[in-house]
């Protein structure tokens, strides 16, 4: 047991006592939240972006709208970066508010040259896009409301869509703005000709506001906890996808230097002579305690940076801190799980450029969750997420997203798949095994995967 203990701190000491640790240590979370701090920053900063579009009204009556909408939507952005506030609090996450300044574009007989050339200042990004209202909207509006839901034939011939042009129509803001804007209008256009307020009717089409609840709670002394307001879908995704990413960087962090550590050992024949006073058991079972404490150290640097970070922005209480116990025992069975692995690949092979065919199934496994996690969050109770978090190559990020959605999770779950993981690993552990005693001795040609099935199924 001093033998392997020996190795396991040897080993613990390799992984943490380095730069390289401490730089990963800062750089994952910047590689994996990076892009959320930077949206962030950029909206606490105040930008705006100008846009500039082109409009062609055919109707002869919408432009004045837009142009007096823009007037005062750009005025309400100003006066809100005056006092130093979010330049549009409203906006969707991570969407930069935008400044609209329209041209008025007299309609030409030569429609398609007549776009082909504002087409052209789109590319010089002399206009940001071009904006078309066709003639055909007029007979939408002479058209009279029926009791009949149907269209009348004349009526849906003539419909015609308001056209954007631009070199992002698909994910541009001011397509929302232009089109939300033009249909209130011709809405209220089409009510006053069938003399109907249009303020009364936005009155009694005013929406009752839902609130999204917890659950009511009970104290052990048989007590009721009023349920919490959940308003902020931003939370319900996020927390979740963070728990399962803080999961699959623990791992990562700590499986990827086992295939290092191998590697090093045995191009470098040390692994010889390590085996001259131990034997192979022992080296790798002191690897796995080593690689596993190490995890553990990740764990608690990361678990303080987040803790710390909750309290200095008041947020303890969305901290999903019940969670820590599953979590370790997930991160212990995951990190022994994929250490095992890369041990194997390690000790087969001699040049990591060998080991990269190897370690890409082992990757996809790892990452499988990660091509479903808005299914997971969205349906942590379904059949899918279920089956997929007891996969146990899985089971490690999947189920931990499920239990950080705040859905009660079915307790045998969690239980099962800790038990179905705990199996795999420790086959995965014995195979990892006899592939290490054979392997790390292996020098020359490059074993085929056969051969180190073989090794496996053998010893």
């Amino acid at each position: 047991m001093r033998k392997i203990l020996t190795i396991a701190f040897r080993e613990y000491k390799a992984m943490v006592g380095t730069k390289a640790f401490l730089l990963s240590i800062v750089m994952m979370p910047i590689l994996m939240f990076g892009s959320v701090f930077v949206m962030s920053l950029v909206q606490n900063r105040g930008e705006i972006k100008t846009r500039k579009i082109a409009i062609i009204d055919r109707v002869g009556s919408f432009y004045d709208v837009l142009a007096t909408a823009a007037s005062l939507r750009n005025k309400q952005l100003d006066d809100q970066l005056a006092d130093g506030k979010n330049a549009n609090p409203s906006q969707a996450f991570g969407v930069i508010p935008e400044r609209y300044v329209l041209e008025k574009i007299t309609p030409s007989v030569e429609a398609q040259k007549q776009i082909a050339e504002l087409s052209d200042r789109v590319r010089k990004q002399d206009l940001y896009a071009v904006v078309e209202i066709p003639k055909a909207i007029e007979v939408i509006l002479r058209h009279k409301l029926t009791n009949d839901s149907s269209p009348s034939k004349d009526y849906s011939a003539s419909q015609a869509s308001i056209r954007f042009y631009s070199e992002e129509s698909g994910l541009a803001d001011a397509k929302r703005w232009v089109g939300n804007l033009i249909n209130r209008e011709i809405r209220n256009r089409r009510l006053e000709n069938e003399d109907i307020d249009p303020a009364k009717v936005a009155q009694a089409s005013a929406n009752v506001p839902i609130s999204g609840m917890g659950l009511v709670n009970r104290t052990t002394s048989g007590g009721i906890v009023a349920a919490s307001i959940q308003t902020d879908p931003i939370q319900a995704i996020f927390v979740p996808l963070g728990v399962m990413i803080l999961m699959f960087a623990v791992i990562f962090m700590a499986a990827q230097p086992m295939l290092e550590s191998v590697l090093e050992e045995k191009s470098q024949r040390i692994a010889e002579v390590l085996l001259g006073s131990v034997n192979s058991f022992q080296l790798m079972t002191g690897k796995l305690l080593g690689t596993v404490s190490g995890s553990l150290t990740v764990f608690l640097i990361y678990s303080a940076g987040m803790l710390g970070l909750a309290i200095y922005n008041g947020t303890v209480d969305q901290l999903p801190l019940e969670l820590a116990p599953w979590f370790l025992v997930f991160q212990i069975l995951g990190v022994l799980f994929y250490s095992a692995i890369f041990l194997a690949i390690g000790a087969s092979v001699s040049q990591l450029k060998e080991a990269q065919a190897l370690l890409l199934p082992v990757w996809l496994l790892m990452m499988s969750p990660m091509f479903a996690w808005l299914l997971l969050v969205r349906d942590p109770l379904g059949d899918t997420s279920t089956l997929v978090s007891l996969f146990p190559p899985a089971t490690p990020t999947a189920m931990m997203l499920r239990m950080a959605t705040g859905r009660s999770i079915p307790w045998w779950q969690p239980t099962l798949g800790a038990l179905l993981l705990a199996v795999c690993t420790l086959c995965v552990v014995f195979f990892a095994a006899r592939i290490f005693r054979t392997g790390i001795l292996w020098q020359g040609k490059t074993p085929k995967i056969s051969d180190i099935l073989r090794w496996g199924l053998r010893g």
